[in-house]
């Protein structure tokens, strides 16, 4: 009889948990696209930058520490590979890591594996080939959802 009554309490707790959820949220109140999620979504169209490397300048970091961003278009630098990774025409100088440039930005030291005793011989480290897993170039969109991000000084 006990036990009864115990399954009952329990049938009933789980059907009324069943109605709550189905109650509590319409499929367009989830996400941050407030559509339902069986619409297909249409994005806006944008670009990225067409800009020339010989003609863009340095855009400004999203905060201290943040890898830089690729102020010109890279369409035609693409697939980045290691037997072709045109980055490497004007940013592989490693003469001038550390030095103002008024022109393009060196790759610093953490992107070369250095070889020999006196640091004669640099070379790209081998897992820093793939440039734009870390280096993106910038499209002219707006933000999804506001962004509060302060770094850590």
């Amino acid at each position: 009889m006990k036990y009864h009554r115990f399954i009952i309490a329990l049938l009933t707790i789980a059907i009324s948990g069943i109605v709550q959820a189905q109650q509590s949220l319409d499929d367009a109140q989830l996400g941050l696209d407030k559509s339902s999620v069986f619409d297909t979504p249409t994005p806006q169209a944008f670009s990225h930058a067409v800009l020339d490397p010989e003609d863009s300048d340095a855009l400004p970091r999203s905060f201290p520490g943040a890898p830089p961003q690729v102020p010109h278009e890279i369409e035609s630098m693409l697939p980045i590979v290691t037997d072709d990774n045109q980055c490497l025409e004007c940013h592989d100088k490693p003469k001038h890591i550390g030095k103002k440039s008024s022109t393009r930005s060196p790759m610093p030291e953490s992107h070369y594996a250095i070889k020999g005793e006196n640091k004669k011989e640099w070379r790209m480290a081998g897992a820093r080939f793939t440039c734009t897993q870390c280096h993106v170039p910038q499209a002219d969109v707006g933000t999804l959802v506001d962004n509060t991000f302060e770094a850590a000084e």
